[in-house]
């Protein structure tokens, strides 16, 4: 098959690596795939990565995917119906065609609309201005979806959000558990930020944005609340951070308090082997019951010790013992269970074991690749029964 992913950001954002790690699979399995991000890939250049190509927007609106049959794309596997994703997807389909338009689903779109601009989809729609290209646009997301042949999902807590009677399969990301695996902590680098051999650490991944920033603040204040009972504790996290997110806070960069902001992904592993607790925060409400962290399946390969909320993928962790799923989420009830985990290392150590275990089973290229591989065929030729079969008809 041909295919053709777009990304609604650029190549380093989580979208992306989900987006990389299907590319790459399908490629190894024979088929031909470019992946298109909004930047930054320099215009005009196909850059090649672990069997696919990476190339910009812009790049293959003008020049088109060049595959290596010279055909057409079967799919084109566009990243959400944000609006900078719709104008792409026409112009491309256009310009260049596809057998297929698939979109995947990773959040709810009309929440996250919401918490950015303050206006709901039914009131943004009566507003003649102009929207930010990154969210869904509130006229037109809706026809994009419907000209849609099918949809994926990253986890199946999304499918309420599917047009009534479209096809739609669940693929999560895949998960190098050998890159994102257990291992010691890196002594060296604790000391490079000045954690004493002692200090517990917690580990968060993640960058800021409107639609998270209060649940961010939770982590922020249970781990104020541990220093305040006497923990030597410290929060170690990563990503872009919006200092205003914070205003109010006294918790804020110091000793205990590390961000190291963006980093590249190949030092993230080592970032979390420096933790003894990892946190995903955020309540089962609008925005976190559609979605799937995209930390959440890293902390679990990475054998970590996992606090996590009821929505989303909270009832599979439960059912599996491989995380402790709060039903309400505070900082008391953020602090108190990791004060447990703290005090508990040997239960800490199984339940992050059966993370483990349970992101090899879930989140592995072997079982990830043909379920999406067997979707596109299902869409493009309903009458066969594999890919195989597909091929030859």
């Amino acid at each position: 098959m041909n295919i053709v992913f777009a990304n609604y950001g650029e190549a380093h954002n989580n979208s992306a690596g989900h987006i990389f790690g299907f590319a790459k699979g399908l490629a190894a399995r024979g088929h031909d795939a470019v992946v298109a991000v909004a930047k930054p890939v320099a215009d005009g250049e196909f850059a090649p990565r672990a069997g696919f190509r990476i190339v910009s927007h812009r790049a293959l609106l003008k020049s088109g995917p060049g595959f290596q049959n010279g055909r057409r794309a079967d799919v084109l596997h566009v990243w959400t119906p944000r609006e900078n994703v719709r104008r792409f997807a026409m112009e491309f389909l256009g310009n260049w065609g596809s057998n297929a338009l698939i979109i995947h689903l990773e959040d709810n779109e009309e929440a996250i609309f919401h918490r950015f601009t303050g206006s709901t989809i039914a009131q943004a729609s009566t507003k003649a201005i102009e929207w930010p290209k990154g969210l869904i646009h509130p006229l037109h997301h809706r026809e994009f979806m419907a000209a849609a042949a099918g949809f994926t999902l990253v986890h199946e807590c999304l499918r309420t959000l599917v047009p009534q009677g479209a096809p739609a399969q669940e693929v999560v990301p895949v998960i190098d558990g050998d890159f994102f695996s257990p291992g010691v902590s890196d002594m060296a680098l604790r000391a490079s930020l000045d954690l004493h051999k002692n200090t517990q650490v917690i580990v968060y991944n993640g960058n800021d944005h409107a639609a998270a920033a209060s649940d961010i603040r939770l982590l922020y204040d249970a781990v104020e609340l541990l220093i305040e009972r006497g923990r030597d504790v410290a929060l170690v996290r990563t990503g872009h951070v919006l200092p205003t997110s914070y205003d109010g806070l006294q918790f804020r960069p110091g000793s205990r308090c590390v961000e190291l902001g963006f980093i590249d992904l190949e030092r993230v592993p080592a970032v979390m082997r420096l933790a003894d607790v990892v946190v995903q925060p955020g309540d089962a409400d609008t925005f976190n019951s559609y979605r799937l962290p995209a930390k959440v399946p890293e902390y679990l390969s990475m054998g970590k010790p996992l606090i996590a909320g009821a929505g989303n993928i909270g009832s599979e962790l439960a059912k599996h013992a491989c995380a402790i799923v709060l039903p309400h989420m505070t900082p008391h009830s953020i602090a108190d269970t990791a004060t447990w985990l703290f005090d508990h290392p040997v239960e800490a150590a199984a339940i992050g074991a059966r993370g483990r275990e349970f992101a090899q089973n879930r989140f592995s290229e072997i079982v990830v690749i043909p379920i999406l591989e067997d979707y596109y065929a299902k869409l493009l030729w309903p009458r066969a029964r594999s890919p195989m079969q597909a091929q030859t008809q």
